[in-house]
């Protein structure tokens, strides 16, 4: 049994660290994995201590309901609204059930209302199976976590552990496979080999070290190690080229085994065979990714015709200046570097934050150095273009893009 509990405690860190090492711009995928971490941590607890703590328990649900929430699509009026409460109220209700357990109930609550909100999402998403399975895992979530926070004693601790952390794997797995098919990315490959290098690595730790001792918290130290290292060893790569090499070598390094880790993530679907509607999905990805050059290496776009090269990093060049050419073209015919109508507002939203990498509602430390068509667009952004319009923008811009992109196939 204690041999099951490492590895289920070793398999639970690895998929948090995993969906965390994906360095998503998801949050829900930022939040899976924190979840999955506290859930890791609640679980070596209970190997080393034979006990629990409640307030780590709770970590998980609480996480899980901001993941949920940031499922909700961005152009929904109430999602903010929602995401606000959930920020403000979590630590408060946490701090209440820590006071009387009881309060747990309003948790599990939530927890269902949130698979009933995604069950609702499933019909009018393009990922309609995959919210379906997610919906379900949720409320499997929310009934092995009722057993285990409400004070009921209905079923054993280490039972409660065992169901929870089933259910939270699955449900990370199901999140794993969300973000990849919405990344337009094959996930099978790259999964397997993240699961390979971390379990071999940290595997032969806990066996060398299991012939000198029964350590329990000594074998946990030694799989935590070999887990984290390798998840994350194209960031410690990257601290120990900062540390040694110039800051151009430094770059370089790091885009080549950016782009390295990313190919295993290269769907072979072909962009000219998939559907209207997921191309223009494709390509609203891949003008977020524009100044990222790995990111957009592992984009199905690659694929079309009009993008030449011969490696990996040259065809994520020639993909980003075809995106810039067919956003210039979106610009109206003026001298004028920036302007206000109608007429440029899709150019708009397209090249300040994707061409010139500008955040629109983030004043700029450097703000007084920027040209002065870049300060007007910022003020302009800020001052009279709701975020949520320009996601619309961004959203029908992409559209535009995609036409005009697959009139070179």
């Amino acid at each position: 049994m204690p041999i099951l509990e490492l590895f289920f405690f070793g398999f639970t860190l690895w998929l948090g660290a995993y969906l965390l090492a994906r360095n998503s711009q998801k949050i829900t995928v930022q939040l899976t994995g924190w979840g999955l971490l506290a859930y890791a941590l609640a679980l070596a607890i209970q190997i080393v201590f034979k006990q629990s703590l409640l307030i780590i328990l709770l970590a998980p649900a609480l996480l899980w309901i901001g993941a949920a929430l940031h499922l909700l699509p961005e152009e929904d009026a109430s999602r903010q609204t929602f995401i606000r409460v959930w920020a403000v109220a979590s630590i408060p209700l946490a701090i209440l059930t820590l006071l009387n357990a009881w309060f747990a109930v309003l948790i599990v609550l939530e927890l269902i209302l949130c698979a009933v909100m995604i069950a609702r999402l499933a019909p009018r998403s393009q990922f309609k199976n995959t919210f379906a399975l997610i919906a379900v895992l949720a409320l499997f979530v929310t009934l092995s976590l009722g057993l285990l926070i409400l004070p009921l004693d209905w079923i054993p601790l280490s039972w409660g552990m065992t169901l929870l952390g089933f259910d939270l794997v699955l449900l990370g797995i199901a999140i794993t496979a969300w973000d990849a098919f919405d990344e337009g990315e094959s996930i099978r490959a790259h999964l397997l080999r993240s699961f390979i290098s971390a379990f071999y690595y940290s595997g032969a730790l806990v066996l060398i070290a299991g012939f000198f001792s029964r350590d329990f918290t000594l074998l946990i130290l030694l799989l935590t190690f070999g887990i984290l290292t390798q998840t994350f060893s194209n960031v410690l790569q990257s601290l120990l080229d900062k540390l040694t090499l110039s800051r151009r070598l430094n770059d370089e390094r790091q885009t080549l085994r950016q782009t390295a880790d990313a190919l295993p993530l290269l769907s072979p679907l072909e962009a000219d065979s998939v559907s209207e509607e997921q191309f223009t999905r494709l390509t609203r990805r891949a003008l977020s990714h524009l100044g990222d050059l790995p990111k957009l290496a592992t984009s199905p776009l690659v694929n079309l015709p009009a993008v030449q090269g011969d490696n990996p990093l040259d065809r994520a060049r020639s993909l980003k200046s075809l995106l810039i050419q067919s956003i210039q073209k979106l610009k109206p015919q003026s001298e004028a570097r920036f302007g206000t109508t109608d007429e440029w507002r899709y150019y708009n939203a397209l090249y300040f934050p994707y061409v010139l990498g500008l955040k629109p509602y983030t004043r700029r430390a450097d703000y007084d150095s920027l040209e002065e068509s870049t300060r007007a667009a910022l003020d302009w952004f800020q001052t009279s273009v709701p975020e949520r319009t320009l996601h619309n923008w961004q959203n029908t811009a992409a559209k535009l893009i995609a036409k005009d992109i697959a009139g070179h196939a």
